[in-house]
């Protein structure tokens, strides 16, 4: 998504041109207070389109290769609020439910679509000064349901668009990098120019024009917005019903994700409801409804299952099969770590690798990169399955490297191998993320992996 998720892109269907206005063009004379009445437990119904168009840029034998992509996302949901604060600042928290999230993104050869699973449906918004967080109070989310909804201007931050003191028609008002930053879901603002003012106003509502170009960073990744943005807002219920977008972006190739250079549209409707009953009081009794370091974490597993473990959100998946799972450590845009998991083949009870052999295996696949062994283990965790824990360390290219493998069995002889590399200075910033990943892995019960290879 062309926000702030690097695996994704979005936008919408119909352009700026088709974008509405105001009921008539007559102009009020005097200044204006365009101020949100956004009340705790208010309920709205939004819907969100997006498109996004242009290509990927990946590195390939010391060039850059393009390639084209199309993404068209919809999402639909009820949303309460939860916590209100007034002006661009201070803390703003709600809970929405998803009646539908879904995207096709189109590659030249191939194509996929990621969804909300059922149980992920409820998803709750917590919103800083310069940031937004996104969780489920149901479980973990996974790195396709994160990006699928979290998209750019989320319906909760819209509110700061508008001016903090009355404005004229036609009077400029500027934003600053802390809102900026939330509503694009940017890490960092090196500069940026954008202007707001009120174009039209009556009776009905009034229209707020916006644009500019910032330019930052993304998970420490350079990328440069040029956008044109309108915003409705309805003076009877004195909130924002709608807003339309454009944006250009050209963000730079990532260690984790490929760059690009796209256009983006994007369109909210926002319309108020008496209620919810996905979201009273009864459906949301005995639910954490802050986040909290647990609900944060991302689940990971493999497309045809089979087992899991939990991550933090600076780990990203860069590819795999249904055997491999490579996910890549981006700390302030840093490449830290890359771990690479693999199922291997089940042996026979009983017959699983010893400590020994394990370090065998090791030093063969390292070969001349090989240094020496830092420590070696072996335990039987909470989940009574085997876990062999190897440090080795040595050398590539000249450089110093340390390796954390791992190797997790169960009694029936299902095994897993993890195996995280780092440059040796960078250890320190891995810290314990590798065992903490270990602690949370988990196989399927057979009888749930039976009915996922089953399932068609």
């Amino acid at each position: 998504m062309f926000k702030p998720a690097p695996t994704f892109l979005f936008a919408i269907i119909a352009g700026l041109a088709c974008l509405p206005g105001t009921a008539t063009s007559a102009q009020t004379k005097g200044t204006h207070a365009l101020v949100s009445a956004r009340a705790k437990d208010a309920v709205d119904r939004v819907a969100t389109v997006l498109e996004v168009q242009g290509v990927l840029k990946s590195p390939q034998e010391n060039k850059v290769e393009q390639s084209k992509i199309d993404v068209k996302a919809t999402v639909l949901y009820d949303e309460r609020t939860l916590d209100v604060s007034k002006g661009a600042t201070g803390s703003l928290r709600s809970m929405r439910h998803y009646d539908r999230a879904e995207a096709k993104i189109t590659l030249p050869k191939k194509e996929y679509a990621p969804t909300l699973r059922p149980e992920r449906r409820l998803i709750g918004v917590e919103v800083g000064d310069d940031e937004v967080t996104l969780f489920s109070p149901r479980g973990q989310l996974n790195r396709d349901e994160l990006d699928l909804v979290d998209l750019l201007a989320g319906s909760l931050i819209l509110d700061r668009l508008l001016p903090e003191r009355p404005v004229a028609i036609n009077e400029p008002w500027t934003y600053s990098n802390e809102t900026m930053k939330a509503v694009f879901g940017l890490d960092r603002i090196a500069s940026q120019t954008v202007k707001a003012n009120l174009t039209t106003i009556d009776a009905k509502s009034a229209m707020i024009e916006m644009a500019g170009r910032i330019e930052g960073t993304v998970n420490g990744v350079k990328t440069r917005l040029d956008i044109k943005g309108k915003c409705r807002f309805d003076r009877k219920t004195r909130r924002i019903d709608w807003f339309g977008l454009l944006v250009k972006e050209d963000r730079d190739i990532g260690p984790a994700a490929p760059g690009f250079d796209v256009v983006a549209r994007l369109q909210v409707q926002i319309l108020p409801r008496n209620e919810s009953k996905s979201l009273s009081n009864a459906a949301l009794a005995g639910l954490p409804l802050r986040s909290n370091e647990a609900l944060v974490r991302l689940i990971h597993e493999p497309r045809e299952g089979g087992w899991r473990f939990e991550h933090d959100r600076r780990w990203f998946p860069t590819g795999g099969d249904d055997r491999f799972s490579y996910l890549r450590l981006i700390d302030q845009g840093d490449f830290v770590a890359q771990c690479n998991v693999v199922t291997l083949k089940q042996v026979e009870p009983g017959k699983q690798a010893t400590l020994e052999q394990f370090q065998r295996d090791i030093k063969e696949s390292l070969g001349d990169n090989f240094g020496e062994f830092v420590s070696a283990s072996e335990r039987a965790n909470d989940q009574d399955y085997r876990v062999i824990r190897v440090v080795a360390r040595g050398e590539v290219e000249k450089l110093p490297i340390v390796w954390h493998c791992y190797l997790i069995a169960e009694q029936s002889g299902r095994q897993v191998a993890f195996t995280f590399t780092t440059e040796g200075t960078l250890v320190e910033r891995l810290g314990e993320m590798d065992q903490q990943m270990i602690a949370s892995f988990r196989f399927d019960r057979p009888e749930v992996e039976m009915t996922r290879k089953s399932s068609p």
